[in-house]
């Protein structure tokens, strides 16, 4: 029976790892927030068989082969992933999507959290307009656009809370009681909640049980990282930092992927004969 395999990721370590999980009939989502490191490289010379390549133009030839091949390519941004009994939940923007496996093939997240941040996640601190706002209709709330695209968030928000617009990072945020005080250079604010709107989300939010090191996720040789059912592939693992390798590691990854998903299949069988 086909599994749900969700792929953060749709550079080349998440098509390439898409492309043979298709092959083993898995059901396969790739959730893709821009073009990444590939796609802003102005040329590739060391990729076999593609020489002398515009970057955009292989990503597009990676991510049109995928979605060939029967992958689902959906834009979006990973915002949470939480486990549940039969496997895991992903915040998308505003939906949850469920899946069996999940593989972290998004590139290196270079994220500037601000001083506090993380410690007020869930606790004052959002990072989905139209998931929590509901919950501050006409309470003071503060959005900090640090990226393009969140125009239709803070719309949202607009029309439901008392909000300020920020787009500089404050420079640090604190709790005090049940508000969270944001302050800047001028001053200091207090809100009922702070929603912070970047285009990535820092891993150790994203997943707070994941092992990383110097930014970047631990993986044993099958691309398996502290967590079961989670897996890392391409420059999320580290340097360096090339197509060819990210590609190669995607492989394995959704190699490994197919075993853990169906690892009790055999056992199964045998038991019933």
């Amino acid at each position: 029976m086909a599994k749900h395999v969700l792929i953060i990721g749709g550079g080349p370590a998440g098509c390439s790892a898409a492309m043979t999980l298709r092959l083993r009939g898995e059901d396969v989502t790739i959730l893709y927030s821009g073009e990444g490191a590939l796609g802003r490289a102005k040329r590739v010379d060391n990729y076999p068989g593609l020489a002398q390549m515009r970057g955009g133009e292989m990503l597009s030839a990676f991510r049109r082969q995928a979605e060939e091949m029967g992958a689902a390519l959906r834009p979006g941004v990973a915002r949470y992933i939480q486990r549940t009994r039969r496997g895991f939940t992903v915040l998308a923007g505003e939906d949850m999507i469920a899946c069996d496996a999940v593989l972290l093939a998004s590139g290196v997240a270079r994220v500037n959290l601000i001083p506090g941040e993380e410690a007020l996640v869930g606790r004052g601190v959002s990072y989905c307009a139209t998931c929590d706002g509901m919950l501050y209709r006409d309470r003071p709330v503060a959005a900090v656009v640090l990226g393009a695209g969140f125009d239709e968030d803070v719309r949202f928000l607009q029309g439901i809370c008392q909000v300020d617009v920020l787009t500089r990072p404050p420079r640090a945020l604190r709790a005090e009681g049940e508000r969270v005080i944001l302050s800047t250079a001028d001053s200091d604010t207090a809100y009922d909640c702070v929603f912070i709107l970047r285009p990535a989300v820092a891993l150790t939010t994203l997943l707070p049980a994941l092992e990383t090191a110097d930014g970047a996720v631990r993986v044993d040789a099958d691309m398996q990282t502290n967590i079961p059912g989670v897996f890392a592939a391409g420059d999320i693992t580290g340097a360096p930092y090339q197509a060819a390798r990210a590609v190669g590691q995607g492989n394995t990854a959704a190699l490994s992927i197919a075993r853990f998903l169906h690892q009790g299949d055999a056992i199964n069988h045998e038991s019933t004969n």
